[in-house]
Formats: C-alpha cells, sequence, structure tokens
C-alpha cells in the first residue's frame, strides 16, 4: 500500500505492513473487488462507488501476482481517483438538462404566438404587435442563450486565450 492510495483510503501505510486487506478497509465494495481479484484468472476492472473519510469515487484495476512457481501470492490493486472527473460528468447532465429547458421554454413561447398570428391572420394590429414584440424578446432570449452556449464551448476548447497582433514595421 503506497501513501498516496493510503491517504486515498484513510488508512496509516506504516500500520498497512504485513496486515490483510480485510484487515484495514471497512468499504464492501473495494473488499468485493479484492476478493473477485483474487478469484479471477483474468484482470479485472471496475467502478467502485464512493469510499474513504472523503467519499471518493474510484477506479480500480487488479490482476493477480504468481511466483516463480506459478502458485497464487496475492493481487496488484491500482485505485484511480475518479471523484472529479465523476462531479464533472455530473456538472455536465445537468447543465443539458437546464440548457434543455432554457431553449424549449422560448421556443415554446414563440411558436404559440406565431399560431395564435396566423389564426388571426393579422386582423388585430394591436394585439399582432404585441404578439411581434413578445415573439422578439423570446427570439433575443434565445440568441443570448446560444451566444453563451458559444462562448463556453470556446473558454471549454481553450480559445478564449488572449493574443496579441503582431504586425512587421520598418525602423527609420
Amino acid at each position: 500500500l503506497n501513501e498516496t492510495c493510503a491517504a486515498l483510503l484513510g488508512v496509516d501505510a506504516e500500520r498497512a505492513r504485513g496486515r490483510i486487506v480485510h484487515e484495514l478497509i471497512r468499504q464492501s465494495s473495494l473488499l468485493t473487488f479484492v476478493e473477485k481479484a483474487l478469484a479471477s484468472p483474468e484482470p479485472v476492472e471496475q467502478d467502485l462507488g464512493a469510499t474513504g473519510p472523503d467519499r471518493h469515487w474510484l477506479h480500480g484495476h487488479a490482476t493477480v501476482l504468481h511466483d516463480g512457481q506459478q502458485r497464487k501470492i496475492g493481487a496488484l490493486i491500482v485505485l484511480h481517483d475518479v471523484t472529479r472527473l465523476r462531479h464533472l460528468e455530473t456538472v455536465r447532465r445537468d447543465f443539458v438538462a437546464n440548457v434543455s429547458h432554457e431553449l424549449k421554454t422560448p421556443i415554446t413561447s414563440i411558436k404559440g404566438f406565431v399560431e395564435t398570428l396566423l389564426h388571426e391572420q393579422l386582423a388585430d394590429r394591436e394585439n399582432s404587435l404585441r404578439f411581434l414584440g413578445i415573439i422578439l424578446r423570446q427570439v433575443n432570449r434565445l440568441d443570448a442563450i446560444i451566444g453563451d452556449l458559444l462562448m463556453l464551448s470556446r473558454l471549454e476548447r481553450g480559445s478564449e486565450e488572449q493574443t496579441i497582433q503582431l504586425e512587421r514595421e520598418l525602423l527609420a
């Protein structure tokens, strides 16, 4: 058990030396993964639920270790902390759901007012102008949302970095 993994699991690395995993780890998902790794002749890979004192999400890779006579002597387990990645996936999923709602609202409004205008055949000029004003506000709202999405996309790609335009000049 290296220091990084010990800290991740909330275990003292020195205290872990010479002890079996069941004496140190209390997370059932991690213990089940270790048992699965020891029982499988093939390498295993698995996402593990939130573990440790700080509730980390882990992704585990494991393979059985053999000695020179091909006797099973243990397993090598590598754990990757994917907490930040899981958090970003959740934020992205929530963002997409929110954007979908934000886009649907003005589109539904525009559709309703356009249908009303079509049924009126523009006979009532005062209401028609009022409806057209509402449609314009909703179109402007959509334009702002799409502008924000494009800005976020550029920021995510890193293309919003400021650049300095260089020009050649002749010195006299």
